[in-house]
């Protein structure tokens, strides 16, 4: 299923938006040198983006692990694991400073 949602929207991606809507998202915000939390982050097509394009540091979170494991092997691939590192969350209340 995950590949025929990246065929339709996109690699990396599982739903519309791509690149430009991660630009859009962040517009007025500089996210450069700053840590983003990317939840619900599928296979890490957003989070790569913001790390790319935009200079952030990435953490990106979703309940499934087999999305989690896919986007950690991606961010290796690319060379952007220093910049994204992806992590299975649990419902409720995630282990992140407000």
């Amino acid at each position: 299923m995950v590949t025929m949602l990246e065929l339709i929207w996109g690699e990396g991606y599982m739903a519309p938006g791509g690149p430009g809507n991660v630009a859009r998202l962040l517009d007025g915000l500089d996210p450069a040198d700053k840590r983003v939390l990317d939840v619900g982050c599928g296979i890490g097509g957003p989070a790569f983006e913001m790390a790319q394009s935009f200079g952030a540091e990435v953490v990106g979170v979703d309940l499934e692990a087999p999305l989690i494991e896919r986007a950690t092997a991606a961010a290796k691939k690319s060379g952007l694991q220093d910049q994204c590192r992806f992590e299975t969350a649990e419902i409720g209340a995630l282990p992140f400073p407000g």
